[in-house]
């Protein structure tokens, strides 16, 4: 299949030099003064409304910010979210199992994810991997969301700004092999489709398969991107798009690897320890389109109005190892095996319209943004029970995937139903109090509702409030920015209480003080003092059936996931540095300070680091004006998991990578990048009493050429 999409990116870039002939066109146009559409602007500008929904910069704004930009991503190979997230200052990437990833800032999970500014919250799970090759940046907004959510928790936000048209024809193809056999092709190409650049395309076509360094673990996924914008008059303007990424793996982890023992020991394994059968799967597929139109009112007013529709598939048969007495240091005997066969479907459409602008008032300049939305999710699950496969499993490890066969399968049954619905009224003010103090108000107003069934247990809820922002910005002296914020804010949960009944929402606040330095050359050092507060936050207890029995066989105790709610607050400090340190240097960096803490004083959420440090380091050596070379480490002190036969610790650990990239003449460049280069051993993840191992040394060589 890869190779189809792969011929199919070649033909297409044979085709190219005929497209260019729009930019001639364009380029003649203009030369005879054709007047040039207000679309070029908006194409040149483009950028997000951030943490606040206003047109801010980091600078500006009231919370903590940090871009990855799409030369960053190139350069360092951030090909996935996951690659990208764990370079980025105060962000966690829990990687549960091979398919399952949670990510946390602040201590708390970050359940909101946002695409060119909008979305809804999806719950703080994502399933397979998600491609970057689609995206221009993505921002990481943390802190309280409420501004540009109306709900979810005071953790962060992660907003996705998708790639659009250039005013110019530009195109690239990037081919990288590397580590475990990965490959990968990319194609990038943007062109006018007028003469006058009115209206311009662009498309991104992706395949990739690689192995792993686990055992019997596999991937594939494909990525297709079009967008089309231009001018419908000389003041309207529309953005038509289109996304499909297939993922696929073989020999997935549902579940992870047994780490402790049942004398309290530690388990150790060799780093491609896994638990899997050969004959198991996890895919997803996501369609994604969205329509965006823009009615530019006047120089100062603008109104915008888009849809976005996504369908989401997701398909499984997947194996769990379990324990009653746990697993014997001397014997490796004691665990127990469950198969199962998933089947997901969801439907989600947004749409906003929002109206933003500035005005004069006693003298200054203000902004101003009003807006509603509206979202919509409809989610069906599907379960298929397991006819056979229910073992004693041999000694652990020494497994050859092969252990237990594939089960029959009961015909499938509806095991959850989910209908979200959530409507908003949104607003936020900039008031300029004087030359260098901004008074920042917000506020929405929320109406929530959930109807669903989960394993035949109601999970309906439905709420409606406000959610209230303010924060200010004072320029203490040149480009040296003192600011504040607060918001409240809420996040419903879809999960069972200890009494089988919908554990309802968590309420959190957020606090934020800090100081924002910005340099001549563009680097700006950000010093931030944070504390946030949660209650009734979902924390898995157990699996169970609700009888309050320890079943002494798989039987039926496996029938709900039972979280409780727990009231967590934390805070800390961050430190970050981005931007050009010298006209040779360039630089992102962070660490980050947490205290984490329930009610009776007791470290909460342990799993989570509460010290961490990211570094993205780029050199261009003058003296080789044609190499680029780039330094990444990120490093965190220990966590750890409490479970029933003792603690699972991680050490402190340090992840060292890094690249350098060549250009061989103007249109071809090499890349060669490396990631753990001291081939350091360590956990994915402690959030639960599995784990595996995360990626060993590993090397991947691009070369890219652009027309």
């Amino acid at each position: 299949m890869q190779k189809s999409v792969l011929a199919q990116m070649l033909s297409g870039v044979l085709m190219l030099p005929a497209l260019s002939a729009a930019t001639v066109l364009a380029e003649d146009s203009l030369a005879l003064g054709v007047e040039e559409m207000i679309i070029t602007g908006v194409r040149d500008d483009r950028k997000s409304s951030g943490a606040t929904g206003l047109d801010m910069g980091i600078y500006e704004t009231p919370q903590s910010l940090t871009i990855i930009d799409s030369t960053v991503i190139d350069d360092f190979a951030l090909s996935d979210i996951n690659a990208l997230l764990k370079m980025t200052t105060g962000i966690n990437v829990d990687s549960t199992e091979t398919d399952r990833t949670y990510y946390n800032a602040r201590g708390f999970d970050i359940t909101s994810m946002h695409i060119d500014g909008i979305g809804m919250p999806f719950g703080s799970l994502v399933v397979g991997d998600v491609d970057t090759a689609l995206y221009e940046k993505v921002e990481v907004i943390r802190g309280s969301n409420g501004l540009i959510t109306g709900l979810g928790n005071p953790s962060g936000t992660i907003n996705y700004v998708r790639k659009r048209p250039t005013n110019e024809f530009t195109g690239s193809v990037k081919l990288t092999g590397g580590s475990w056999d990965n490959r990968r092709a990319e194609l990038d190409v943007s062109t006018p489709l007028t003469s006058t650049g009115s209206w311009a395309a662009r498309g991104v076509l992706v395949a990739q398969e690689k192995d792993s360094w686990l055992d019997h673990y596999n991937n594939e996924r494909q990525l297709g991107y079009l967008v089309v914008d231009g001018q419908l008059t000389d003041d309207v303007t529309l953005a038509v798009g289109y996304s499909r990424q297939d993922n696929n793996s073989e020999g997935v982890l549902w579940g992870a690897v047994p780490v402790i023992y049942s004398n309290g020991e530690q388990a150790d394994y060799d780093v491609a320890t896994s638990t899997t059968m050969d004959w198991t799967y996890w895919d997803t597929l996501t369609d994604e389109t969205f329509v965006e139109l823009g009615w530019e009112i006047n120089q100062n007013w603008r109104l915008t109005a888009s849809a976005m529709h996504t369908d989401y598939e997701e398909h499984s048969e997947v194996f769990y190892i379990y324990w009653n007495e746990g697993l014997d240091a001397d014997t490796g005997l004691g665990l127990l095996s469950y198969p199962g066969k998933f089947d997901d479907e969801k439907e989600n459409l947004i749409l906003d319209a929002n109206l933003s602008g500035r005005f004069m008032a006693w003298g200054l300049e203000h902004q101003l943004q009003l807006g509603v939305s509206s979202a919509d999710s409809d989610s069906q699950s599907y379960a298929h029970d397991a006819l056979s496969g229910f073992v004693a499993m041999p000694a652990f490890p020494g497994w050859t995937g092969a252990e237990v066969e594939r089960p029959i399968w009961d015909t499938p049954y509806q095991s959850a139903h989910q209908d979200i619905r959530l409507d908003r009224i949104y607003g936020s003010l900039l008031l300029a109090v004087s030359d260098n103090i901004n008074l920042i108000l917000g506020l929405n107003m929320v109406d929530y509702s959930n109807e669903g069934v989960s394993y035949g247990v109601p999970t309906d809820s439905q709420e409606d409030g406000s959610s209230p922002y303010i924060g200010f910005t004072w320029e203490l002296a040149d480009s040296l920015n003192l600011y504040a914020s607060y918001s409240d804010i809420y996040q419903p949960q879809y999960v069972l209480g200890e009494d089988l009944q919908s554990l309802g929402s968590a309420e959190g606040k957020s606090y934020e003080l800090g100081l924002k330095k910005s340099f001549a050359n563009n680097a700006l050092v950000t010093l931030a003092l944070f504390r946030t507060e949660q209650s009734n936050l979902e924390e898995f207890k157990e699996y169970g059936d609700g009888d309050g029995i320890d079943d002494t066989d798989y039987s039926d105790d496996f029938d709900y996931s039972i979280y409780r709610g727990i009231d967590v607050e934390s805070q800390g400090v961050e430190l970050e540095v981005a931007g050009s340190i010298t006209d040779q240097i360039s630089v992102q960096a962070g660490y980050t300070y947490l205290e984490l803490e329930d009610p009776n004083g007791d470290d909460a959420r342990t799993f989570i680091p509460r010290n961490s440090a990211k570094l993205l380091l780029t050199w261009n050596p003058s003296a080789v004006p044609d190499l680029a070379m780039g330094v990444s480490t990120r490093w965190q002190d220990e966590v750890y998991f409490t479970s029933g036969y003792g603690r699972i610790a991680q050490d402190s650990y340090a992840v060292v990578g890094g690249y350098a990239r060549y250009q061989v003449t103007d249109n071809f460049t090499l890349n060669v990048n490396l990631d753990n280069l001291t081939d350091d051993k360590y956990f994915s993840s402690v959030k639960y009493e599995q784990a595996y191992y995360a990626a060993p040394r590993s090397i991947n060589v691009s070369a890219s050429v652009s027309f």
